[in-house]
């Protein structure tokens, strides 16, 4: 009897022990260590996670052909040179550093190297804007065999009820291509300034714009034209009321970066505009500064590895991540017109019908205008320059050219999906002629 006790001890001993080490092993496992047969040790590895889009592209880790996306491998601590490609697509590179017991992630979003082209209007196209979340597009169409036809137009990305992407708004029978088109907050509404320069004289030889007639137009149906009625004398309540809601917009936006940041975006900034996920935010400082140390990075365990820009120059333009805290130069961003976005941050005491805080309306959610960037989804940048349309990941890495088609007006505009681009161009058409083409980036 006292020799089975012992022996059902030593047994229950025994299965704990292995119960025990089978966990550690399966712990050290999980945190990346692999038996080096080499040096006869346990060596910490880390875990490297390559994702792309689209799917099913080649992995070359150090020039070797190593998996294919989506998956997850298991490598020494090191840096290593990341190649995706996949036939058709532009290459992504970078250089990843793998650490032990921590996951990397390798996140390729890859861009056909030819794109399929579509018209989405036929005729003549002219002063296009687009609204504040990106997903419509106003137009001026003309030349049109039927006059009917030709007017001002709302194109959405999203089909209607009766499955319509175009509604027209208005007819001919004002010319709206030379109207300063800006549309509401909250895109239920868009205002059409008529301007005029006054001859100089030898008191002011400056020539001054002034506006002559003013519209608003509702941006869902067609507007009569016996119905519209100009309403000059209420824009400085329109420009309130629309202060107001970009306020609203910006404040929340605002308040999810360190107050450092938020103060640089709100007073020694102009050009701010944040991306559709409002993880980031590309800016140009309006004087030369130095950023704190990343207190955010060392609260985590890993962040992106391409190396930061801390120090601004004045004139430059930056793309600031808020969840990693960490800051990038992008040094093809060039400053277009003399206009320059201040961020609204509060509504105006007095506010006045001036062409100034008319333009600041227009430019707070057109950065077209004042900028050759405009956002990607939330992790690209698109450029505008002389080599045509490209497309950057915001840390500057991964420069695609997507087409040498020049825009009329730097006018492009991505669908909210990712899966197109829409250019103002004159592709096989008359050198005055252009039309807003849809680019395929599937």
């Amino acid at each position: 009897m006292k020799n089975a006790k012992i022996r059902r001890l030593l047994i229950n001993i025994l299965i704990i022990a292995v119960l025990a080490a089978g966990t550690a092993v399966a712990v050290l496992y999980a945190k990346g260590y692999r038996p080096d047969l080499k040096n006869r040790s346990i060596a910490g590895t880390g875990l490297l996670s390559v994702t792309s889009y689209p799917k099913q592209a080649r992995v070359i880790i150090n020039d070797r052909l190593t998996t294919v996306t989506d998956d997850k491998l298991s490598l020494s601590p090191g840096t290593y040179h990341i190649k995706i490609e996949k036939d058709g697509f532009h290459a992504w590179n970078k250089d990843v550093p793998i650490k032990p017991e921590l996951v990397t992630s390798a996140d390729a979003r890859l861009f056909p190297i030819i794109t399929a082209t579509s018209p989405l209007t036929f005729y003549k196209a002219s002063n296009p804007t687009v609204n504040s979340d990106g997903s419509k597009i106003s137009y001026v169409l003309q030349n049109s065999p039927v006059e009917a036809d030709n007017g001002l137009y709302v194109y959405s990305f999203t089909s209607n009820l009766l499955g319509s992407q175009n509604i027209q708004i208005a007819d001919s029978s004002h010319d709206y291509s030379k109207a300063l088109l800006i549309w509401s907050p909250d895109s239920s509404q868009m205002l059409a300034i008529f301007t005029e320069k006054t001859a100089p004289t030898k008191s002011n030889p400056q020539p001054v714009e002034r506006i002559v007639s003013s519209q608003l137009l509702s941006t869902k149906s067609l507007n009569q034209s016996k119905n519209i009625t100009d309403v000059t004398y209420r824009l400085p309540l329109i420009i309130s009321e629309w202060q107001d809601q970009y306020q609203k917009i910006n404040q929340p936006s605002l308040a999810l970066y360190p107050k450092y940041i938020s103060d640089i975006l709100t007073q020694k900034s102009v050009n701010v505009y944040f991306s559709p996920d409002r993880d980031r935010v590309f800016y140009t400082p309006t004087e030369n500064i130095n950023l704190p140390e990343n207190d955010i990075a060392k609260a985590l365990p890993n962040i992106n590895s391409t190396a930061e820009t801390r120090n601004l120059t004045k004139g430059l333009t930056y793309v600031f991540d808020v969840k990693e805290g960490t800051n990038y130069l992008i040094p093809q961003a060039v400053n277009q017109t003399d206009l320059s976005k201040k961020l609204i941050v509060s509504v105006d005491a007095t506010p006045s019908a001036s062409i100034n805080s008319l333009d600041q309306l227009k430019v707070q959610s057109e950065s077209r205008t004042t900028t050759n960037l405009s956002w990607y989804g939330s992790r690209q940048l698109i450029v505008t320059n002389t080599d045509g349309v490209n497309i950057v990941d915001y840390d500057d890495l991964n420069l695609v050219n997507i087409t040498a088609a020049q825009t009329q007006n730097n006018f492009i505009v991505p669908s909210p999906d990712g899966s197109k681009l829409v250019i103002l161009t004159n592709i096989n058409q008359k050198l005055d002629t252009f039309n807003l083409i849809s680019f395929d980036l599937k």
